[in-house]
Protein backbone atom coordinates (compact mmCIF):
# COMPACT_ATOMS: atom_id res chain seq x y z
CA UNK A 1 0.00 0.00 0.00
CA UNK A 2 1.71 3.55 -1.26
CA UNK A 3 1.07 6.32 1.45
CA UNK A 4 -0.29 9.14 -0.10
CA UNK A 5 -0.48 11.68 3.03
CA UNK A 6 -1.98 12.43 6.21
CA UNK A 7 -4.58 15.19 6.62
CA UNK A 8 -5.50 17.00 9.58
CA UNK A 9 -8.33 19.61 9.08
CA UNK A 10 -6.59 22.83 6.91
CA UNK A 11 -5.17 23.40 3.88
CA UNK A 12 -3.21 20.96 1.35
CA UNK A 13 0.31 21.61 1.37
CA UNK A 14 0.92 20.69 -2.21
CA UNK A 15 4.80 19.58 -1.16
CA UNK A 16 4.54 17.65 1.49
CA UNK A 17 0.36 16.25 1.06
CA UNK A 18 -0.25 17.13 4.60
CA UNK A 19 -2.99 19.56 5.69
CA UNK A 20 -1.98 21.89 8.57
CA UNK A 21 -5.00 23.64 10.90
CA UNK A 22 -4.18 27.14 11.59
CA UNK A 23 -7.83 28.41 12.91
CA UNK A 24 -8.56 25.66 15.33
CA UNK A 25 -7.45 22.57 16.56
CA UNK A 26 -8.78 19.26 14.40
CA UNK A 27 -10.15 16.48 16.17
CA UNK A 28 -10.14 14.93 13.21
CA UNK A 29 -7.37 13.19 10.72
CA UNK A 30 -7.68 12.25 6.94
CA UNK A 31 -5.18 9.64 5.94
CA UNK A 32 -4.81 8.40 2.13
CA UNK A 33 -3.21 5.87 0.26
CA UNK A 34 -3.31 3.62 -2.99
CA UNK A 35 -4.25 -0.10 -2.48
CA UNK A 36 -4.63 -2.21 -5.94
CA UNK A 37 -5.43 0.80 -7.58
CA UNK A 38 -7.99 1.96 -5.35
CA UNK A 39 -7.75 4.89 -3.92
CA UNK A 40 -8.43 4.74 0.06
CA UNK A 41 -9.01 7.16 2.58
CA UNK A 42 -9.47 6.62 6.13
CA UNK A 43 -11.22 8.90 8.60
CA UNK A 44 -10.19 9.34 12.46
CA UNK A 45 -11.08 11.09 15.50
CA UNK A 46 -13.73 13.52 16.28
CA UNK A 47 -16.08 15.04 13.74
CA UNK A 48 -18.99 17.33 14.24
CA UNK A 49 -21.78 19.32 12.30
CA UNK A 50 -19.16 22.24 11.69
CA UNK A 51 -16.31 20.07 10.56
CA UNK A 52 -18.24 19.15 7.47
CA UNK A 53 -17.38 21.64 5.01
CA UNK A 54 -13.61 21.17 5.60
CA UNK A 55 -13.91 17.72 5.51
CA UNK A 56 -15.84 17.53 1.79
CA UNK A 57 -13.20 19.76 0.43
CA UNK A 58 -10.13 18.10 1.87
CA UNK A 59 -11.49 15.26 0.51
CA UNK A 60 -12.41 16.43 -2.73
CA UNK A 61 -8.70 17.68 -2.94
CA UNK A 62 -7.48 14.56 -2.31
CA UNK A 63 -10.10 12.84 -5.42
CA UNK A 64 -8.64 15.72 -7.76
CA UNK A 65 -5.17 15.17 -6.96
CA UNK A 66 -5.44 11.84 -8.22
CA UNK A 67 -6.27 10.20 -11.46
CA UNK A 68 -9.04 7.13 -9.81
CA UNK A 69 -11.47 5.90 -11.19
CA UNK A 70 -12.30 4.07 -7.77
CA UNK A 71 -12.06 4.95 -3.99
CA UNK A 72 -12.86 3.71 -0.75
CA UNK A 73 -13.99 6.09 2.10
CA UNK A 74 -13.35 4.49 5.65
CA UNK A 75 -14.92 5.77 8.39
CA UNK A 76 -15.01 2.79 11.03
CA UNK A 77 -12.45 4.77 12.67
CA UNK A 78 -14.48 8.65 12.92
CA UNK A 79 -16.60 8.94 16.56
CA UNK A 80 -19.33 11.31 15.25
CA UNK A 81 -21.11 11.34 12.31
CA UNK A 82 -22.26 14.57 9.94
CA UNK A 83 -26.14 15.06 10.17
CA UNK A 84 -28.60 14.03 7.22
CA UNK A 85 -28.57 17.73 5.92
CA UNK A 86 -24.57 18.22 5.61
CA UNK A 87 -24.84 14.43 3.87
CA UNK A 88 -27.50 15.16 1.58
CA UNK A 89 -25.30 18.70 0.87
CA UNK A 90 -21.91 16.44 0.20
CA UNK A 91 -23.79 14.57 -2.18
CA UNK A 92 -26.19 16.67 -3.97
CA UNK A 93 -22.89 19.38 -4.72
CA UNK A 94 -20.43 17.03 -6.07
CA UNK A 95 -18.30 18.05 -8.32
CA UNK A 96 -19.17 16.61 -12.48
CA UNK A 97 -15.60 15.23 -12.54
CA UNK A 98 -15.93 13.32 -9.14
CA UNK A 99 -19.37 11.95 -9.82
CA UNK A 100 -17.56 9.38 -12.39
CA UNK A 101 -15.70 7.68 -9.44
CA UNK A 102 -17.02 4.13 -7.88
CA UNK A 103 -17.47 5.00 -4.11
CA UNK A 104 -17.13 2.25 -1.55
CA UNK A 105 -18.29 3.71 1.98
CA UNK A 106 -17.03 1.24 4.78
CA UNK A 107 -18.68 1.79 8.32
CA UNK A 108 -19.20 -0.06 11.63
CA UNK A 109 -22.26 -2.24 11.88
CA UNK A 110 -23.95 -0.19 14.34
CA UNK A 111 -24.22 3.13 12.06
CA UNK A 112 -25.87 0.69 8.51
CA UNK A 113 -28.99 1.68 8.87
CA UNK A 114 -27.55 5.44 8.56
CA UNK A 115 -25.81 4.58 5.69
CA UNK A 116 -28.29 3.09 3.95
CA UNK A 117 -30.69 6.11 3.93
CA UNK A 118 -26.84 7.88 1.80
CA UNK A 119 -27.34 5.12 -0.85
CA UNK A 120 -30.63 6.37 -2.55
CA UNK A 121 -29.78 10.10 -2.69
CA UNK A 122 -26.14 9.44 -4.09
CA UNK A 123 -27.73 6.59 -6.65
CA UNK A 124 -30.57 9.04 -7.63
CA UNK A 125 -27.58 11.80 -7.73
CA UNK A 126 -26.19 9.36 -10.77
CA UNK A 127 -23.04 8.17 -8.62
CA UNK A 128 -21.99 4.92 -8.27
CA UNK A 129 -21.65 4.56 -4.26
CA UNK A 130 -22.33 1.27 -1.97
CA UNK A 131 -22.11 0.90 1.52
CA UNK A 132 -20.37 -1.47 3.51
CA UNK A 133 -19.44 -2.86 6.75
CA UNK A 134 -16.83 -5.16 5.24
CA UNK A 135 -13.82 -3.58 3.82
CA UNK A 136 -12.94 -6.23 1.30
CA UNK A 137 -16.18 -6.85 0.48
CA UNK A 138 -15.87 -3.05 0.02
CA UNK A 139 -12.43 -3.74 -2.24
CA UNK A 140 -14.12 -6.62 -4.14
CA UNK A 141 -17.45 -4.84 -5.58
CA UNK A 142 -14.55 -1.60 -6.45
CA UNK A 143 -12.56 -4.55 -8.02
CA UNK A 144 -15.39 -5.76 -10.03
CA UNK A 145 -16.31 -2.29 -11.60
Amino acid sequence: MEEMGKHTGGVLSQSSKVISNTCKKAEYQISSSMNEGILEIVFTGKVTNDDYETIKNETISIQKSMNINNELLDVRALSGRLGLKQTFSIVRNLHSDISSINTAFVDIGENASYNSIHETPAIKAGLSFKCFTDINAARDWLKSK
